[in-house]
């Protein structure tokens, strides 16, 4: 029996390709929820929610940047295990991760302030 597990193969074995819903999904919401700031953005003062308005749009756009972030981080990770280290994929992917993070926090700040 031991011989059979221990039996050279010249076939390489890779883990199968995982569904890409789960980024696409944290990707489309992310949009969703900036296009939904940028939408209570020019809510006008006297909508039923509009002295709301200033902490919902930029809510929004911190949600938005966080979940596009998570997004584009899930495909960096999957495109620098696909490709075995720092791929041009994997770099554009971690640079649109960062530079979401980097709105998200920006927005914070202009939030507290």
């Amino acid at each position: 029996m031991t011989v059979l597990r221990e039996h050279p193969t010249d076939e390489i074995t890779r883990m199968p390709v995982r569904s890409r819903a789960f980024e696409w999904t944290a990707g489309i919401l992310g949009v969703l929820a900036a296009a939904v700031g940028a939408w209570m953005y020019f809510v006008p003062s006297d909508w039923f929610l509009g002295g709301l308005a200033e902490g919902w749009y930029l809510g929004a756009f911190i949600g938005a940047g966080v979940l596009l972030a998570f997004a584009f981080g899930v495909a960096a990770n999957r495109a620098f295990a696909l490709d075995d280290g720092w791929s041009g994929e994997a770099v554009t992917w971690t640079v649109l991760s960062l530079l979401a993070l980097a709105a998200a926090v920006v927005f914070t700040v202009i939030w507290i302030v």
